[in-house]
């Protein structure tokens, strides 16, 4: 996959992961679970944006409003 179509994609799942972790809220069985997927997410978005800077390709789209 072409690095922009990739780091895209991560994001999209990441934005998703994110309103799954607004919608459970803190006390729901589920969120640590959501909420380490989103937090392996970010990871890989920001290392996606490191390779592009240290490459010098253009940065991905910046992740909207406040992460968790």
């Amino acid at each position: 996959m072409p690095y922009q179509k990739l780091a895209e994609a991560v994001l999209a799942e990441w934005r998703a992961i994110e309103r799954q972790l607004d919608a459970l809220g803190p006390d729901a069985a589920a969120y640590d679970g959501v909420k380490a997927e989103a937090d392996r997410l970010r990871d890989e978005y920001q290392r996606l944006i490191a390779e592009a800077v240290a490459h010098h390709r253009p940065a991905p789209p910046p992740f909207p409003g406040d992460v968790h």
